[in-house]
């Protein structure tokens, strides 16, 4: 059985006899709608979460807190990377987004830095540009280094503008590798409003030629299966992709996942299985570990090839993934879960979040609310999910540390690209060109604030 769909019967032999024995009229009838809400939480809370033992005992709770302040009270301290809880909670009235990447913006994705020599003002870098938006309108592109906005420097209070707001003028600069600094463009950039944006995750693909190795290269962004919740045009798209790579005679891959920071865990099923070795197809890939109150407790999934459908499997046995500190999530449960099932699975880049749990989303039309408590933790089929401080890559590569090789998706001589491109064939040596002096440190990352906190059980 799927885990998904033992999710669904859980859901209703546990919850039943909650709702049966505490939303009558007399109960309800007693509290104000906030303390209704409250208690909605708390019962649901109970059943559901993963660290349920941690909440605290009803008698010691006070059920007429504000229902934001009331839930992050049940959270436990082993909920989160010690910055912020995995679990999250929102308003119906303020969720105006179907899903994080449909998201009103602009239409790139960026760091705010704080630049050598300039303790005033931030720059922020772009690392990608979502195709047909409003920055993809103005050539705005990967590597290009906004500078001020209307006229005006960005600092710690403006630069959340840049995720959103009304059309300004935005002055572009680039990096000098000759003057090793940042130079503005002649002219600036006027980009219109922000709007709601398609950011396909299937973001970029290629093939090049070494010897005899045909190596596909693809950036891969989120996993979700379609602009909202009930397509699946972005699981097509990978499935088309599979069909590319097959055309091109494929026999190693590399995985960009450096931007993607998660999603359903359906899409992650899809993409194992699109990747990995064909005779593992049909084998367990993980399971799914939820609270004491479950029965069964472990909810295993396996490598489906019913999932593959119009795309082919690769039936690869190494697979080379790019990462940084905003991998995580889903990302961080397929190179987790192909692991067993592969000759090798290696790891270029920067250590990933940590984030090996998974979380289920409750919405109460009623009370317009909707949580996404943790319910889970991921397993692969070995038995392993000891990531909680993420994956260190088996070489450490960092985009951000050559200014020079910050290059498009694509390039062969993009840092990270031609460094994995470099260990399969075998030829990795000092790059050409020098790394840059000009000292850069990131202070903020917008794919943060996009993602889902865990893998997310659909």
């Amino acid at each position: 059985m799927k885990a998904r769909n033992i999710l669904i019967f859980i859901w209703g032999a546990l919850l039943a006899p909650i709702y049966l024995t505490s939303c009558g009229e007399d109960r309800w009838a007693a509290y104000a709608d906030q303390t209704q809400t409250d208690r909605w939480i708390d019962d649901t809370m109970r059943v559901w979460y993963y660290w349920n033992q941690d909440i605290p005992n009803t008698q010691k709770l006070n059920y007429f807190k504000e229902p934001f302040t009331f839930y992050a009270s049940l959270l436990s301290p082993n909920d989160g990377n010690g910055r912020f809880h995995y679990s999250t909670i929102d308003s119906l009235v303020s969720t105006t987004r179907s899903i994080p990447y449909t998201d009103y913006s602009y239409g790139f994705q960026f760091t705010t830095n704080r630049v050598e020599n300039n303790d005033t003002a931030l720059y922020a870098h772009v690392l990608y540009v979502a195709p047909e938006s409003p920055a993809s309108a103005i050539q705005l592109e990967r590597g290009d280094w906004i500078m001020k906005m209307n006229g005006e420097p960005i600092t710690s209070k403006n630069y959340t503008k840049l995720y959103g707001d009304n059309a300004m003028e935005l002055t572009v600069g680039f990096y000098d590798v000759s003057k090793d600094t940042i130079i503005a463009y002649k002219e600036s950039k006027n980009i219109a409003s922000a709007r709601t944006i398609n950011d396909n995750p299937v973001h970029y693909k290629n093939v090049y030629a070494r010897g005899n190795k045909r190596i596909g290269y693809l950036v891969y962004n989120h996993f979700s299966s379609g602009a909202t919740h009930s397509s699946n045009e972005y699981n097509n798209d990978l499935r088309n992709a599979s069909q590319y790579f097959a055309g091109q005679q494929v026999n190693e891959l590399i995985l960009d996942l450096r931007y993607n920071n998660g999603g359903l865990l359906s899409s992650a099923e899809l993409l194992c299985a699109l990747l990995a070795p064909a005779h593992q197809l049909g084998q367990e890939l993980g399971f799914l570990e939820f609270n004491r109150r479950f029965t069964p407790r472990q909810v295993p999934f396996t490598l489906d090839a019913n999932l593959i459908q119009s795309g082919v499997n690769l039936n690869l046995s190494t697979l080379y993934v790019l990462t940084s500190s905003q991998t995580a999530s889903a990302s961080e449960m397929l190179i987790n879960c192909l692991k067993p099932l592969m000759e090798k699975v290696v790891v270029l880049g920067t250590t990933t979040e940590g984030k090996n749990v998974g979380s289920r989303t409750f919405v109460n039309q009623e009370l317009m609310i909707a949580m996404s408590p943790i319910v889970c933790k991921i397993y692969n089929s070995k038995g392993e999910s000891n990531y909680e401080k993420g994956l260190i890559p088996d070489l450490a590569v960092n985009e951000n540390s050559n200014l020079p090789r910050f290059l498009p998706f694509g390039d062969p001589n993009e840092l990270m690209l031609y460094t994995a491109l470099g260990v399969i064939d075998g030829s990795i040596v000092i790059p050409e060109k020098k790394p840059s002096t000009l000292q850069t440190s990131v202070i903020t990352h917008s794919i943060e604030r996009r993602g889902s906190q865990s893998v997310k059980i659909d």
